[in-house]
């Protein structure tokens, strides 16, 4: 009989199987085996190894099974902008694995890394880094510290990009380098971004700090476009009765959207090909999105509704984003996310610490939390009976 019958299971049917390429690297597959047979992994976190020189270079993997393996390390790679690459790089970066790890790959974890598996000394991590350097790669992204920063593809392939994320990608990873690279913080700072509020990148969901793009202006409309969608069978009415806030109007000739009613939620532009987002475009960026932490999964609050995204040196991007991490190095305690600092301090004076005064657009639900942002003395005399 096979030691690996779970693994055997897996390798039958016509479809590729990952557990039949796991078993042509030197990975010790008796570890995913026995995970596969106990439900649970045999891998345990062991905190960070630092690379010669660089501070946030490894994550260190302890093993529950010492008498298979003892322990392991990994090495993430800042990846490109976009998750482009080339054919003959991939193949340097994989004949890197082999030599030094145990020929595995984490390829585009949630954080858009590429993880090197399977080092197992401190040689062997900086001889990674030294021939990834060589290849014009940054190493990093682990501890605490800011970790790679993902991004949609942006407009390289959607129609709807407001901003260009993979530009952005590129001068974010470039200014913040040392704190990628060298962990400052109470704890790690993901950051994500997406371009449009489709939000494909997830930062509302997953990012301590995540940066959207967004438009000021109204939708724009091409009604003659829309007539002759509507005249092959597109149901505009059933959209409109969908609008989350009813804010559009169609007479059967023109599409009217109400601008104190709608919130650009890009609704109407998924479902009809003839409105496309507004002209003046920028970013929002959104503080506290998590799915772990003190106080549990945590959705991203908008801190700074709109910032205009200006290249080549994004000031108005880097000055909210600084404003944000300071704050966080400041007051932020020893292993606390982002999000649950500002749970903590409340979200009223963390709008306050950034300078931001607040409004309708810094609420989750504007429209249900009519009476959220007040003062005492706003108050006057308030009664009981």
């Amino acid at each position: 009989m096979s030691d690996t019958p779970y693994m055997d299971e897996l390798d039958k049917g016509p479809w590729p199987s990952h557990t039949k390429e796991l078993k042509r690297t030197r990975f010790p597959i008796m570890m995913y085996e026995i995970a596969m047979k106990e439900k649970y992994t045999q891998w345990g976190h062991g905190g960070m190894s630092n690379v010669p020189g660089l501070g946030s270079g490894a994550i260190a993997r302890k093993s529950r099974r010492p008498d298979i393996i003892t322990h392991s390390h990994l090495i993430r790679v800042l990846g490109n902008p976009g998750n482009f690459y080339k054919t003959s790089t991939f193949r340097k970066i994989c004949a890197i694995a082999d030599k030094y790890g145990d020929g595995s790959l984490h390829v585009l974890t949630a954080n858009s890394n590429i993880e090197i598996c399977g080092l197992m000394s401190d040689a062997d991590m900086e001889g990674v880094t030294l021939e990834l350097n060589a290849l014009g790669y940054d190493v990093g992204s682990a501890g605490d510290a800011i970790r790679n920063i993902p991004d949609c593809m942006g407009p390289a392939l959607c129609e709807y990009a407001l901003i260009d994320t993979p530009r952005l990608k590129h001068f974010m990873t470039t200014r913040y380098i040392e704190d990628i690279q060298y962990p400052r913080f109470p704890y790690k700072i993901k950051t994500k971004m997406s371009d449009c509020p489709n939000e494909c990148g997830k930062a509302l969901l997953h990012a301590d700090i995540g940066i959207i793009g967004v438009f000021k202006d109204l939708p724009k409309v091409d009604n003659e476009r829309l007539r002759s969608w509507v005249e092959k069978g597109g149901d505009i009415n059933w959209v409109c009765d969908h609008c989350p806030t009813d804010a559009m109007l169609w007479d059967g000739i023109k599409l009217e959207i109400d601008g104190d009613k709608c919130f650009r939620c890009m609704y109407c532009i998924n479902r009809v090909p003839a409105i496309k987002p507004g002209d003046d475009r920028g970013a929002a960026i959104t503080v506290g999105g998590k799915m772990k932490g003190k106080f549990g999964p945590m959705k991203g609050k908008v801190i700074f509704p709109f910032i205009t995204i200006t290249p080549p040196d994004y000031k108005d991007l880097v000055q909210a984003y600084d404003k944000i991490c300071d704050i966080y190095d400041e007051r932020g305690k020893k292993k606390e996310r982002i999000g649950d600092m500002m749970q903590r301090l409340g979200f009223d004076n963390f709008l306050e610490l950034c300078g931001v005064e607040p409004t309708s657009m810094n609420l989750a639900s504007p429209r249900k939390n009519t009476f959220y942002h007040w003062k005492t003395e706003e108050l006057g005399e308030v009664r009981h009976d």
